[in-house]
């Protein structure tokens, strides 16, 4: 993240680099990015004229190379954006049209004084035994936009409330970042909101966040999970049937449930092998919150029983999605199954 603010602050300075790799899938600062750049670079009037954009999975990057090494219309500079150069990676797509690497490589050699190109790959790591990847991570510069750990988007969230005049206790924060899932994009998205509600009082109140953030289905699925393994089957099954009036798909629960029994399983393996709560959340990059939850609800099962668990949501997943069973009724029968298994002396 030092990184980005890094790069931002250069950007509004006028330190522009001729070509950028923009690395990662935080869209948050993926528009930070873009919209800085777009700002500080262009004037206005200019930008219909000097800006221009790409998709790799739609255009080729020789039209992309072409308006990087045009004259800029009535301006100083040019802003070409390169989203999506997948054959950084080894990622391959059928329908994508065919592009000329070895143009790119002279580009990057050789980049137009007049124009700032910018590559926005949103992945979470490149082929480095490319040609192309290490030409480019040579001669660009490199902006990291990887999703950032729990505790640092915690206090760069803090911060900007802070920064902004605003107060939240942290109790408040706490049920903010399980409402956002301690997703920065989400959480960003929502703070608008809360500055704007809380405008005059500059205070964020539990009230508000209840209000005002609505719950995403993972956290209803998280909700859901916790039912589970209380063993609370009616409730479970209520609240599975909310789930549905909501319009929800049974796929998608059922990938969030496999996601979480997957989580719970992972933290009962690693704190076995004697890892405490805080190295967990860092080894399987969520948030510390989730796993001290998970932590509560793993010491009443044993291993062998969330395994078997997490072999029958994966077995669900792949009859629902093949159509060999009913897609509502097997998530009912999952938790009915779970809690006679759990009850079951081990």
């Amino acid at each position: 993240m030092k990184n980005i603010q890094k790069e931002l602050a250069n950007i509004r300075k006028g330190n522009y680099a001729p070509i950028y790799l923009v690395l990662g899938e935080e869209r948050y600062f993926i528009e930070r990015i873009r919209e800085t750049i777009i700002e500080q670079a262009l004037d206005e009037e200019s930008i219909d004229l000097n800006f221009s954009s790409f998709d790799m999975e739609e255009d080729t990057i020789n039209d992309a190379l072409f308006e990087a090494s045009s004259f800029p219309f009535f301006g100083d500079r040019k802003v070409v954006f390169v989203q999506n150069p997948y054959f950084l990676t080894g990622k391959k797509i059928k329908s994508a049209p065919k592009h000329n690497i070895d143009e790119l490589e002279e580009y990057i050699k050789n980049p137009a004084e007049f124009t700032i190109l910018v590559l926005f790959a949103p992945y979470e790591k490149l082929d480095r035994r490319k040609k192309i990847t290490k030409t480019l991570e040579k001669n660009a510069q490199l902006i990291d936009v990887s999703s950032p750990y729990p505790n640092e988007v915690n206090r760069y969230v803090k911060e900007i409330i802070k920064e902004k005049g605003y107060q939240m206790t942290d109790s408040a924060f706490q049920l903010f970042t399980e409402r956002t899932d301690g997703h920065l994009t989400d959480m960003m998205h929502e703070l608008n909101k809360l500055f704007l509600y809380h405008v005059d009082s500059k205070k964020i109140t539990k009230d508000s966040i209840r209000y005002l953030v609505p719950k995403s289905l993972e956290q209803n699925v998280f909700e859901l999970n916790t039912l589970v393994l209380n063993n609370q089957v009616e409730a479970s099954i209520e609240a599975y049937h909310d789930l549905l009036v909501q319009k929800e798909e049974p796929i998608k629960i059922v990938a969030l449930l496999i996601s979480q029994f997957r989580l719970l399983l992972q933290v009962k393996i690693l704190q076995k092998q004697g890892y405490p709560q805080g190295d967990i959340a860092k080894v399987l990059k969520v948030h510390p919150y989730r796993v001290k939850l998970a932590l509560q609800n793993v010491r009443r099962y044993d291993q062998k029983l969330l395994s078997k668990a997490l072999d029958y949501l994966i077995d669900a997943d792949y009859k629902m999605k093949t159509g060999q069973i009913d897609q509502e009724l097997q998530i009912e029968l999952f938790i009915m199954r779970f809690a006679q298994q759990s009850k079951v002396p081990s």
